[in-house]
């Protein structure tokens, strides 16, 4: 593997860690602590405030990784690039999704369908996560 290519692979590599480290942190340690220390009415509207960014970066590391995955399979090839383009490119969608669509839903329709618009939230953050981990695998394969 030429160093262009092994620097593209980890740029990928980095995007796609970054990506699923910030996923796990945010839904496994710091919205779990927001809520037990300052309750649901108070914790609510701080979670609510880092979503959108929280999607944002999610989508941004997405296209970061996307393009170190075509370089990397454009110079060295990658045995399933296809997997690894398809899992990321799932990922970035439902990210894309949860911050264009469910965000604005989440915002009109206030706590009245908190619970409905939460059970979707954590769907499509349980899809980018497994789609990102397959990605990670399929870049190693």
């Amino acid at each position: 593997m030429s160093l262009a290519a092994a620097v593209a692979s980890f740029v990928a590599d980095l995007a796609l860690g970054a990506w699923f480290g910030a996923m796990a942190f945010f839904s496994f340690v710091a919205a779990p602590t927001t809520f037990s220390v300052l309750g649901t009415d108070d914790a609510g509207p701080v979670v609510n405030a880092i979503f959108p960014t929280y999607y944002q970066v999610g989508i941004g590391l997405g296209f970061v990784a996307l393009g170190g995955i075509a370089v990397t399979d454009t110079l060295a090839g990658l045995d399933y690039y296809w997997v690894a383009y398809g899992a990321t490119a799932v990922a970035v969608a439902a990210a894309a999704y949860a911050r264009y669509r469910l965000i604005p839903k989440m915002e009109a329709a206030g706590d009245d369908a908190f619970s409905q618009y939460h059970k979707q939230s954590v769907a499509l953050n349980a899809l980018a996560m497994l789609a990102v981990l397959v990605a990670l695998a399929a870049t190693h394969a």
